[in-house]
């Protein structure tokens, strides 16, 4: 007995929910978390009200959409599941934004808001941060739900099963953005007020989908973000490595970054939105380059790709 887990309360009931947790397909009891969100909430949908204030993305958003691309391309991985989920998405206890993953309904689908017909099969409920350390494998799904990270309603069996799958994905290597995503999500939180935040995420979804770009640049950028001219954060874009790689700065040891570019939140979150072009990032009165600036342009363009923000 290492005292790591104390319980108050029926410590055979505790011990049945090891044994559920470890063996999936031998039970099928429904489980109600104390504190989930009422049967009168599913019907909230994208109404801001409901929502609170939704911010421009969340880290959970982008698991979603790999998830949801991932499906689009394998539909059979729905005929494995048939369950719709229903996930409540919540900043500093506050909910913020919701997704159903509707493995029942056709070849499947995953969508913003609430299910579109019936009720959902399991509610997960979990901050922002905390599903993207379980979807990476950095936090134990059954740890979660004990110690109240993750509150489910609904059948718990089915929602080990939804993680297998995904840590499925996770291994096969299908999902190619996962390496240059994961050290990124699994990061410090978003800074809210910066633009550029999520759209480095962007980048390391298209540089993911681009492995020529080592061969072809052979070099390591350092970004630089401002706002009013004061720099806001720093990001190294490594293509000498592998297959690539980006990051928070500073650059890790043995690592040297020989272009700088200093670039304006919004300039660079209006490049990756395609609202202007690479030539227009470069001449602006907001970008500084240390370095080969045609480089640079030669960079910014080929990655161009269709925007999935």
């Amino acid at each position: 007995m290492s005292g790591k887990l104390k319980i108050t309360g029926n410590v055979l009931a505790s011990q049945k929910l090891q044994a559920i947790w470890e063996n999936p397909e031998e039970e099928t009891e429904k489980v109600s978390f104390a504190g989930a969100p009422k049967d009168s909430d599913e019907s909230a949908g994208n109404d801001p009200s409901q929502l609170g204030d939704m911010p421009a993305a969340l880290k959970s958003d982008f698991v979603f959409q790999i998830f949801a691309e991932r499906l689009g391309e394998e539909p059979e991985l729905a005929k494995k599941m048939k369950v719709v989920y229903n996930w409540n998405i919540l900043q500093g206890g506050k909910k913020v934004s919701e997704w159903t993953v509707d493995l029942k309904s056709g070849s499947g689908s995953i969508y913003r808001g609430s299910p579109k017909s019936g009720k959902a099969d399991v509610m997960l409920t979990m901050e922002d941060e905390d599903v993207i350390l379980m979807m990476l494998g950095k936090l134990n799904p059954q740890r979660a739900f004990m110690t109240g990270r993750l509150k489910i309603k609904g059948n718990i069996m089915l929602t080990q099963k939804l993680n297998q799958l995904w840590q499925e994905i996770l291994k096969s290597g299908r999902a190619v953005e996962l390496p240059i995503l994961s050290a990124i999500l699994a990061d410090r939180p978003f800074d809210p007020s910066l633009r550029s935040e999520t759209c480095f995420v962007e980048l390391g979804k298209r540089i993911s989908r681009l492995p020529e770009l080592v061969e072809k640049f052979k070099t390591v950028f350092e970004f630089n973000v401002t706002k009013n001219g004061e720099k806001q954060t720093q990001w190294i874009l490594d293509l000498k490595t592998d297959k690539g790689m980006l990051s928070r700065g500073p650059a890790k040891e043995g690592v040297t970054p020989t272009i700088f570019i200093d670039v304006d939140d919004d300039v660079f979150a209006d490049w990756i939105l395609y609202k202007i072009s690479a030539d227009q990032v470069i001449s602006s009165k907001k970008t500084k380059i240390q370095g080969n600036s045609s480089l640079v342009s030669k960079l910014l363009n080929s990655l161009k790709l269709t925007s999935k923000l």
